[in-house]
């Protein structure tokens, strides 16, 4: 989208005016570098600049009329042969106002060498000028570029309808935190734990190696899988616990132990209960 913005290295001192200043100098263009370039180039990208909240312009003069872009492109392909822009002109216009000072940035590219297959140079020079622009009047230039306002209209109305429809209205219920985090936790590490037990003896019946034949195989692969993946649910359910958290370990040895005693704690709980029922109840076939 290009909504990310970063600082850049380039580094201005108020009222100073500077030319052929050192930026940087990459590392020697590689086979693959140099395509993804040319790439970049074909498809027209983009460098936008921002000083002092405003985008940087480019003026270009063309047949007596004086043309303005935001940002600048990263290079320009003439008859085959491809431009890359490593060397940038700053004009930023200041206005006084009780010793304050606004920045409205001007900025040209100029395309000095032909893309070569060693290191690049990049430089940069900038020179400061007063300006009438006062700070109500400086999104002017903007707003009168051609298209910039019915550009903006339909940018504000596209957002309008973003945040009205589709994801917007599920987002607040989708990254609300649940109301027991530790219960759903746990739930998830069982899980886990279980899925992965149920896929891996079903591999290994497939494969030969549990064979039905022989009594016992099946559950005991069952329980010796199931022990294995116990990391696995610990893992998740820990691992969920803070995600939800938001990165506070807080309490994950409590949830841990949970994970790996709730399922078994329920198994055995029935276990017990109908063993127990069943005891009883032969008991008093037998002697009722």
């Amino acid at each position: 989208m290009g909504d990310r913005i970063e600082n850049s290295p380039y580094k201005f001192k108020m009222y100073v005016n500077e030319s052929e200043i050192f930026l940087c100098q990459s590392k020697k263009v590689s086979a693959d570098d140099f395509k993804l370039l040319k790439k970049r180039i074909d498809e027209m990208y983009q460098v936008n600049l921002i000083l002092d909240n405003l985008p940087a312009i480019r003026y270009t003069k063309k047949e007596g009329f004086m043309l303005r872009w935001t940002g600048y492109p990263v290079g320009v392909k003439v008859q085959n042969v491809y431009y890359l822009f490593n060397h940038l002109k700053f004009k930023v216009l200041i206005h006084k106002y009780e010793e304050t000072s606004v920045a409205r940035v001007m900025g040209t590219g100029d395309a000095v060498e032909v893309m070569p297959s060693e290191p690049i140079v990049f430089t940069y020079e900038v020179a400061f000028e007063e300006s009438d622009i006062k700070w109500p009047s400086r999104w002017d230039a903007y707003l009168k570029m051609e298209g910039s306002k019915e550009e903006l209209d339909k940018e504000s109305q596209v957002q309008m309808n973003e945040e009205l429809s589709g994801w917007k209205l599920v987002v607040g219920d989708v990254f609300r935190a649940p109301s027991n985090p530790a219960l759903l936790c746990i739930l998830i590490g069982d899980g886990v734990q279980i899925l992965g037990m149920a896929i891996v003896t079903i591999l290994f019946a497939a494969l030969g190696f549990m064979s039905p034949a022989s009594r016992g195989t099946l559950i005991t692969g069952m329980l010796f899988f199931y022990l294995i993946l116990g990391i696995a649910a610990g893992y998740v359910a820990v691992r969920l616990w803070r995600t939800i958290g938001c990165g506070d370990h807080k309490g994950w040895i409590s949830v841990a132990w949970k994970a790996a005693c709730f399922f078994p704690g329920i198994a055995f709980l029935i276990l017990t209960i109908l063993n127990f029922l069943s005891t009883h109840l032969s008991w008093w076939i037998l002697w009722g």
